[in-house]
């Protein structure tokens, strides 16, 4: 247990960070729309935050590699939690794309440091089930948070709301202070002068992440446009959906990651699209809360799968073991993409039917396969840093 301290801790911080971010998942659409906001607006309110991690999260990345994960993990934490006091007053739509745009800060620093600290305190034979474990971690703050946040929102109100999310995101940065005083330690940077290898010219690498993109659309897709989807056919909030999501995004992570340490990662890649594009087919047909059910599970399941065993992979495609956090944050940042593609890319489209809206993610996920298994990583043969960290495992 000691051995692993500091990943213990990360894991914790990942179940409180998550929270936070989600308990603004079901109540943050129906909170512009309350003050009239239409579902253009919605998508790109709620798009604005991973769209602005991307920029964020090039500067991390290079700061991860030269100073320390660490130090990044932090920054991110603190903006986190400063920055939600900001939705207190609402003072305009064109205040709160400010207020997220900062708050896509706060997301990038938390990405980057710490995938960069679970990178660092792990070796490729365990790898997968320790980045398994941290996407579970994932999907518990998604179980919670929908459930935290619509029971503050519709029983106390927004300011509520607000205050409590701001109160978890505090207790993940007062845990961000513990990790490092374990056994290992967090690894120092490289100094100032290192320049991470390009990730753009790491083919495998951007296999990956074009892949991701297309997963990740789900998760935009349906934090932008489900609530509204489920109130237009009389299910509240679609919280029924969020949960059994998160809960089933949390068994996928955890199995996937374990399983990929023994199986070939294709083997899980495949399943697990199947299953978010059967999810996405199954909301462009949303007509009950059964439909609504059998949406969150496969959706849920699936993307908790590829989200978890395309993690796991980054580090193992590295050039130099050092470029992890740098490569961790650009994948993140193919991640953020993704949910910008879905909650904004196709918002025109939900304006006019949700039905399109989700048979277009689909379509996506659908082309997202196909694109892997062209280009197949897997039989590439064994980068330079893969060589690398087996010869020291």
């Amino acid at each position: 247990m000691a051995k692993h301290r500091d990943v213990i801790l990360v894991l914790l911080i990942t179940v409180l960070y998550h929270t936070m971010n989600q308990m603004f998942v079901p109540t943050f659409p129906i909170y512009i729309a309350e003050r009239g906001g239409d579902e253009v607006l919605v998508g790109l309110l709620v798009g604005l935050i991973p769209l602005g991690s991307i920029v964020a999260k090039s500067f991390f990345g290079k700061m991860s590699t030269r100073r320390s994960n660490l130090l990044v993990l932090r920054l991110g934490l603190i903006v986190a939690t400063l920055v939600i006091l900001l939705y207190f007053p609402f003072w305009g739509f064109g205040f709160l794309a400010l207020v997220r745009l900062l708050q896509s800060i706060g997301l990038a620093g938390y990405v980057t440091g710490s995938q960069g600290l679970m990178a660092e305190q792990t070796t490729p034979a365990n790898r997968g089930f320790f980045f398994g474990v941290y996407a579970a971690m994932i999907g518990v703050g998604m179980t919670a948070g929908p459930l935290l946040g619509s029971f503050l929102a519709e029983g106390f109100g927004y300011k509520a709301l607000f205050g409590g999310a701001a109160l978890v995101a505090g207790l993940a940065a007062a845990l961000g202070f513990a990790v490092g005083r374990g056994p290992v330690g967090a690894k120092p940077g490289m100094g100032r002068r290192y320049q991470p290898h390009s990730p753009w010219k790491n083919r495998r690498l951007m296999i990956v992440c074009g892949t991701m993109v297309a997963g990740a659309a789900v998760l935009g897709a349906t934090s932008a446009m489900l609530a509204l989807h489920a109130a237009a056919v009389g299910l509240g909030n679609g919280s029924l959906f969020f949960a059994l999501y998160a809960l089933t995004f949390t068994a996928g992570g955890a199995a996937a990651g374990a399983l990929s340490d023994r199986l070939s990662r294709t083997a899980l890649i495949v399943p697990g699209f199947c299953l978010l594009i059967l999810g996405m087919v199954f909301l462009s047909v949303l007509n009950g809360a059964v439909v609504l059910a059998l949406a969150g599970v496969t959706a849920g399941l699936g993307l908790g799968t590829v989200n978890a065993v395309l993690l796991a992979m980054v580090p193992g495609y590295s050039i130099n073991e050092v470029d992890a956090a740098n490569d961790l944050a650009f994948f993140a940042n193919a991640f953020d993409l993704g949910v910008v593609l879905g909650s904004f890319g196709f918002s025109f489209l939900a304006a006019r039917s949700f039905s399109l809206f989700w048979l277009a993610v689909a379509a996506l996920g659908v082309l997202g396969l196909l694109f892997y298994l062209q280009h197949n990583p897997e039989g590439q043969g064994t980068g330079i840093g893969t060589q690398t960290k087996q010869a020291q495992v």
